[in-house]
């Protein structure tokens, strides 16, 4: 038998499955297999992709089910390493879903081949199931309103949030075509950062102005602490801190369900004044992962509301429930929501500690972009 020649010497290490040829003057491998780096897709991730080396020619074979997936590539001669994208369809199911595929020798096949899965979680990036509709407008009865659009993978690319004819805020959202870059224009600047497989940042950044995670606290099985804070140039501040105790925030799966314990809420404005709000949690049996926006940030008013959390740019925030009080030690807020169909919110009743009462209305595109 000859002996195998290296496809490159860097990856002579890795696994390789070998068959030779009775006649002793051919030789088979495929080596180096990486599907989309062993992580599961979001419900909206457009790509993954599939590395792997042959020394012979090959072929792709899809199992049952697997229509979801489109390779760039399902066949290729050999001694040569591939990196092939594969287009993912939008997951609506609203379970996670997975497929088997096998790549094979053309000349040895029952003994030279790799197999391997793909992955795609029911939840989008943002944390809203795939099946979910796109929420287009929330109509609040103290006259506020709030607009929002979207592409084509469900990821928000503008909100407007007025309140009595005046805008507190609007985000132009938009996406790295070939990397995974987002820019967000938010009227004061233009922030930036780098996204994951969600299209969710970890931090967004501009010259004057930066919103993000900060770690607190992390024991893990105990308890976890982090804040998203939103700092503006002159001095003003917004920041949620959540903390999540006895194993609450999710573990394992992407798609796993959590809720905080409590939430710290802090609006400094520049002027000095601030408005501090420390609460315990408790929640309803209504999900809020039901459509694409996170309703608890609408806990406190239009006017408290970080826009970059109410379109969970900052996914780990948004709770997998609607809370139902928010109890500080002056007095609790109380919600109420009514559902549709599909169980997205059909309106939401905030009662603050005053007795003041504010309803919304939402509203929905009818069909995905």
């Amino acid at each position: 038998m000859k002996p195998l020649k290296k496809l490159f010497v860097a990856a002579a290490a890795l696994p390789l499955l070998v068959a030779c040829d009775p006649a002793g003057d051919t030789y088979a491998g495929i080596m180096g297999g990486n599907a989309n780096n062993n992580t599961a897709a979001y419900a909206n991730t457009a790509y993954a992709y599939v590395g792997f080396g042959s020394y012979g020619s090959w072929h792709i074979e899809a199992g049952a089910g697997s229509e979801w997936c489109s390779f760039a590539a399902t066949s290729g001669r050999g001694g040569m390493f591939y990196t092939i994208p594969v287009r993912l369809s939008p997951n609506t199911t609203g379970s996670e879903r997975s497929s088997l595929f096998t790549v094979r020798d053309d000349a040895d096949g029952g003994d030279v081949y790799w197999s391997f899965r793909l992955w795609q979680y029911a939840t989008r990036g943002d944390g809203s199931l795939g099946s979910s509709p796109l929420v287009s407008a929330i109509t609040g009865d103290d006259g506020s309103s709030i607009s929002l659009r979207y592409d084509t993978l469900s990821r928000p690319t503008m909100l407007l949030i007025e309140k009595a004819g005046a805008t507190l805020s609007r985000l132009e959202i938009t996406y790295g075509v070939k990397d995974s870059s987002i820019a967000v224009v938010d009227g004061r600047a233009t922030l930036r950062g780098t996204c994951d497989q969600g299209y969710q940042p970890e931090r967004l950044t501009s010259q004057t102005d930066t919103v993000g995670y900060y770690q607190q606290l992390m024991l893990p099985g105990s308890y976890e602490a982090f804040n998203v804070e939103r700092h503006i140039a002159g001095g003003e501040v917004m920041a949620q801190a959540l903390l999540y105790t006895n194993g609450s925030f999710r573990t394992g799966s992407a798609d796993g369900e959590y809720t905080a314990d409590s939430l710290s809420w802090l609006h400094r404005k520049a002027d000095g004044t601030q408005l501090v709000e420390r609460l315990k949690l408790s929640y309803s049996e209504n999900s809020n992962r039901c459509q694409t926006v996170d309703v608890n940030q609408l806990l406190l008013g239009v006017e408290e509301c970080n826009p970059y959390q109410l379109i969970a740019l900052f996914r780990d925030a948004r709770g997998s429930f609607i809370i139902s009080e928010a109890e500080a030690a002056d007095g609790k807020y109380t919600v109420a929501t009514t559902l549709n169909a599909d169980k997205s919110v059909n309106t939401m009743t905030v009662t603050d500690k005053d007795g003041g009462r504010v309803t919304y209305t939402f509203d929905y595109y009818t069909t995905l972009p």
